[in-house]
């Protein structure tokens, strides 16, 4: 095996030059999915990562669990899965189902919080943790050996570059630590407790949960832990302090149920008073670290860490890994870490998504402090614009979940004691203090500068940019539209957000007792209108004072006779707090979305990743429908007016040597600007001409309560056994397949020999009186009875006694598994009971198809379609949406509308179109770049209706001669023609055929092609069984017909398919699986459809 390169002096390894590009653990992962990470991989003619492949299949689709009981993102993601993929479909099926459970589980108990739905990049998320933790837990040698597979090539790609990687081979104890790194504000608390339950699954699953003494959750501080105990409660869990004494064996409980809390700051090496030891925990502890860079910045953090899990299991979680071990300057610590980030889903994919605020960033240089006023000012005047706007804009931003602005100061130093390398002066607080007494004292002074500020005259103002423009240009328009005069705006902000009409002088009162806070009045107001939060208050209140009386400030310091501390209640809604200062203490732990202005006093580039974690804090947003979206992204299009200038966040650099780090920081992320996205639109006609009569299928309605039928709501009740099962399972040998000979061996022995290779023993097994007795027939009931309730299989009910003879009876059934996994031991047992799961959880799912379809066909009916139908956009426009500097996507939106004016298509560039005829609406358009609503073709369906569109030229004459028309429909998914006998299968086409004498060939097609189905399948079936649909429709103007079009060239393999599970080689064309790749597929398709 060969050994990590070594690094040279000239230059550092990969791992420390470029950490992201080193993270092998996921790269293995998404190898998984037949991504190739070592190849280069572009979206639309851009290099991107790996992981995009898969991210961009899944950013369109809907969140949510279907009515299938499958997250929608299932689908997605199975139907673009590559062939060379070793995940199989029924493992992600597995994997899924198990977080459908998980996510359920959790909801029944969010009572007050309402249910989760995951984004597209939480589910992927959990997904890979799925993946890890079954092969930790099944095989972890095999995982080990896999993962050093990986290892070896990664390296010797890297050395070919001439590059060093750093990254050396994996060692069994290696493989007990997760890292995830996602962005502030994607949801890393609710990840963490599906973690936990992802863990203790497993562990159970596989004898293994007695390894495990405790789980711990560790947090840096006492606020994070209190935040954990209450989010741990509202999902559902027990939390409790981590004592000594805890004994959860001994109160029945078990280990993995009951998170224990607590900081890093009460463990010790030694007992103490307050302390307490990291041995007497032992080291076999699953241990989730909140904040997890925090275990980079000494070596007696991570130690303790490492300790209390060597034996045992640990998750971390945080948005700054990256910069962190930077920040280390440690090889060895960014070598572990690089072997054990799982996911990443870093700010710049979170931002680049559409996910949290906008962002301006300003800061003032020590060369240009003769302007600080102004500057304070216009920083005042911009916070002082999102508070106006948000309390005068009344039901305008309703439903956008916004949050009362709150205007944050952090700095270095709050106390004046020299903290680190770069806090270097004293008096951070006492100066934003000190120009908060003198606006509310000097009333002409400031009415004066704010009418500057709004003036918009950067040479008055002098806070000029680099080009001579005024920085704070455009940033008043709802102030300058009030048309108020200085004097007014500066009476409004001393009474909107000082609580003091007319002014008067700054207190600062210190809060009785440890709260840590200091209050900020006007005054005898009894209202506080701001807050600080340190920890030692009563330094931070003497030194405070001694700044103010050295500046002859015109601010009173002095103790509080009734005041209360008020932090803990600044995150609600109706918090009259809108000022905040603090320490970097903020930065952790802070669970609070009122951010809307952010001042950073001197902070200086070695807190890098500490700014960077504040940012994160900031630009969090909830979003319209919790979609953490900004409306520039979910609502391009007619947003509510104004609502920009509340979704971004203003940065203000006070002294602060930080703009260089920000610059490194969003260069080094590939972030986008922050300016308004462009919205272009292209006219969309509905072009048919409804005199046709065009015929569409749908449910009839019942007589008694005019409700279409639903098989749930009026089907039968039927009884899941052997006699039920769809006819086809044992008749035609259509049976359910589970085969569990791990494709990644079989895929490296074929890249080794060059040649084919075959499974050495893939003998047919089948459950024998030995295997049943074995089974746990409870827990597979229970397991196969949560399946039927998340999938919403409502009409079949489950019998603990009928499930034996199902799996007694192998004619159902083929199932393949390696022979060291069928030996007769005890130690297989969980293999076995993994496998009889997904073979009845399958025969479930088609009994209730086969059922359903039983149920339906003879209640389907054929109507007119009609202008008001769902499939037929009632929009006037597409609209596309891009971001501000992609210029080159503009020009290529142009072009195209230029194409389709002139010659009526365009099939290159960015953005692709085309006008057809037969199609019932028009333009279609195709793009893997820019947003396209409200529907677009993917790459498939856009070269079919392209090939369409040609053969229709070259055919236009025949079809005349024969009086013949065709017509097609895009059928959209989940609101168009659906086919419950394939699965709810919804072909992505509708074409109509109709002859003079008005009768109508109806023919579904779906270019999706079928790179997993096999002997059986619903979707191949389907064009033998529609026909069954046409005749008990009994229509003879009307004939039905379905294809699938596949568009890779991979007919070779579904014959394979067929004949390795023992089947004759199929004639694919006669069951209308056609191939794109092939020059007659379309010749072949409309043979059939227009005859």
């Amino acid at each position: 095996m060969s050994r990590a390169p070594r690094s040279s002096r000239a230059q550092p390894p990969l791992v420390v030059s470029h950490f992201q590009e080193a993270l092998v653990l996921n790269q293995f992962l998404v190898g998984l999915f037949g991504i190739d990470p070592l190849h280069p991989h572009t979206d639309s003619g851009r290099q991107v990562r790996p992981l995009e492949m898969l991210a961009k299949t899944l950013r369109t689709v809907e969140p949510g669990i279907a009515p299938n009981g499958k997250h929608r993102f299932l689908e997605a993601l199975i139907s673009h899965l590559p062939t060379s993929a070793v995940l199989t479909p029924a493992e992600l099926t597995r994997y899924d189902a198990n977080l459908v459970a998980h996510t359920q589980a959790i909801n029944g108990k969010r009572k007050q919080k309402g249910e989760i739905v995951w984004k597209y990049f939480q589910w992927l998320t959990l997904l890979f943790v799925e993946i890890y933790l079954d092969r930790y837990f099944s095989d972890r040698q095999g995982l080990c050996a896999a993962l050093n597979d990986f290892v070896e090539r990664f390296n010797r790609f890297h050395e070919q570059l001439k590059r060093s990687t750093g990254i050396s081979l994996y060692a069994a104890d290696d493989l007990n630590k997760l890292c995830l790194q996602n962005a502030t504000g994607s949801g890393k608390t609710l990840l963490m407790h599906v973690n936990l339950r992802q863990f203790a699954h497993y562990a159970r699953c596989t004898g293994q949960a007695d390894a495990y003494s405790r789980v711990i959750v560790l947090s840096p501080n006492e606020r994070l832990s209190e935040q954990h105990e209450r989010e741990l409660r509202d999902n559902g869990f027990y939390p409790e302090p981590l004592r000594q004494e805890s004994d959860l064996a001994s109160r029945g409980q078990s280990a993995l149920d009951i998170p224990l809390l607590t900081e890093i700051t009460k463990l010790a090496d030694e007992q103490k008073v307050k302390q307490m030891a990291v041995d007497s925990f032992g080291d076999a502890n699953l241990l989730l670290v909140d904040e997890g860079h925090r275990g980079m910045s000494g070596s007696d953090w991570k130690a303790k860490r490492d300790k209390l899990a060597a034996r045992g299991f640990t998750f971390e979680y945080s948005a700054t890994f990256k910069q962190a071990v930077k920040a280390a300057n440690d090889k060895v610590l960014a070598e572990s870490y690089a072997k054990a980030v799982l996911f990443d889903y870093s700010y710049r994919y979170f931002y680049a998504d559409g996910y949290g605020k906008d962002y301006r960033i300003f800061n003032l240089p020590k060369d240009e402090l003769a302007h600080k006023d102004t500057y304070l000012t216009a920083a005042l005047l911009a916070f002082y614009q999102q508070l106006r706007m948000f309390a005068e804009a009344g039901k305008r931003y309703a439903g956008y979940n916004l949050e009362k602005p709150l205007w944050v100061f952090v700095g270095a130093s709050v106390t004046g004691r020299k903290v680190d390398e770069d806090s270097v002066s004293p008096s951070d607080v006492a100066q934003i203090l000190d120009f908060l007494a003198r606006f509310l004292a000097r009333r002409e002074e400031f009415t004066r500068l704010i009418g500057l500020v709004l003036s918009g005259n950067g040479q008055q103002t002098g806070l000029m940019d680099a080009q001579g423009r005024d920085v704070f240009v455009n940033s008043f328009p709802y102030l300058r539209d009030l048309k108020l005069d200085g004097a007014a705006i500066y009476a409004d902000i001393c009474q909107r957000l000082f609580h003091a009409p007319g002014g008067g002088h700054l207190v600062v009162e210190r809060v009785k007792g440890d709260s840590g806070e200091l209050l900020l009045k006007v005054g005898e107001a009894e209202q506080a209108f701001g807050v600080i939060n340190v920890g030692d208050a009563a330094a931070l209140a003497k030194h405070v004072q001694e700044e103010l009386e050295h500046k002859h400030s015109l601010a009173e310091v002095r103790p509080s006779e009734f005041g209360e501390a008020v932090f803990g209640d600044v995150h609600k809604p109706d918090s009259a707090i809108h000022l905040l200062v603090g320490s970097k203490k903020f930065i952790e732990g802070w669970d609070c979305w009122r951010v809307s202005s952010l001042g950073l006093m001197r902070m200086g580039q070695s807190e890098g990743a500490q700014i960077i974690q504040l940012f994160g804090r900031g630009v969090r947003l909830k979003g319209k429908d919790l979609s953490l979206m900004r409306t520039s992204r979910y609502q391009p299009v007619n947003p509510p007016r104004d609502i920009h200038f509340l979704e971004t966040l203003n940065v203000f650099g006070v002294q602060a040597d930080f703009m260089a780090t920000f610059r490194d920081f969003l260069e080094s992320e590939g972030l986008p600007p922050n300016d308004e996205p462009k919205v272009e639109t292209i006219t969309l006609n509905v072009t048919h001409d409804f005199g046709q009569n065009l015929k569409i299928l749908r449910p009839r309605f019942r007589k008694d309560t005019q409700e279409q039928y639903d098989f749930r709501k009026h089907g039968p009740v039927v009884e899941f056994s052997l006699a039920n099962l769809p006819p086809g399972m044992t008749q035609r040998g259509a049976v359910v397949t589970v085969d569990r000979f791990p494709r990644l061996q079989v895929l490296q022995a074929g890249e080794v020999t060059n040649e084919a290779v075959n499974a050495a023993d893939s003998t047919p097994r089948q459950f024998d009186a030995l295997r049943l007795k074995l089974l746990d027939w409870d827990a597979l009931w229970f397991d196969l009875e949560r399946f039927r309730r998340q999938r919403h299989l409502d009409n079949l009910t489950l019998k603990h006694d009928k499930l034996r003879s199902l799996l007694n009876t192998p004619d159902w059934y083929r199932l393949a598994a390696p022979a060291q996994m069928w030996q007769a031991n005890m130690n297989n047992r969980r293999h076995w009971q993994s496998m009889a799961f997904e073979l009845l959880s399958m025969a479930l799912e088609r009994s209730f198809n086969h059922h359903k379809r039983k149920f339906l066909d003879p209640r389907m009916e054929l109507v007119p379609l009609e202008k008001g139908h769902e499939n037929l956009p009632g929009e006037e426009h597409y609209t596309l949406v891009v971001e501000a500097n992609e210029d080159y996507l503009i020009q290529d939106i142009r072009q195209l509308k230029a194409d389709l004016a002139a010659i009526g298509w365009r099939t290159n560039g960015y953005v692709q179109g085309l006008r057809l005829g037969a199609h019932l609406y028009e333009p279609l358009l195709y793009s893997e770049k820019v947003a396209i609503q409200p529907v677009a073709l993917n790459r498939s369906e856009f070269q079919f209706v392209n090939d369409l569109r040609q053969w229709l030229q070259a055919h236009e004459d025949d079809l005349l001669e024969q009086g013949k028309r065709l017509f097609l429909l895009r059928n959209l998914a989940k609101r168009g023609v659906g086919f419950f006998e394939a699965g709810n299968f919804f072909p992505d086409f509708i074409l109509w055929c109709v002859s003079q004498d008005g009768k109508q060939r109806i023919s579904f097609i779906d270019p999706h092609g079928l790179e997993h189905e096999g002997p059986g399948s619903d979707k191949i079936t389907f064009s033998e069984n529609i026909k069954q649909l046409e005749q008990r429709l009994g229509d003879g103007d009307v004939a039905l017909e379905s294809f699938i079009l596949s568009p890779s060239a991979n007919r070779l393999r579904l014959e394979h398919l067929w004949t390795h599970q023992g089947h004759a080689v199929p004639d694919l064309d006669k069951l209308h699986v056609l191939f794109m790749p092939e020059a007659d597929y379309l010749n072949k398709l409309l043979a059939t459809a227009t005859a």
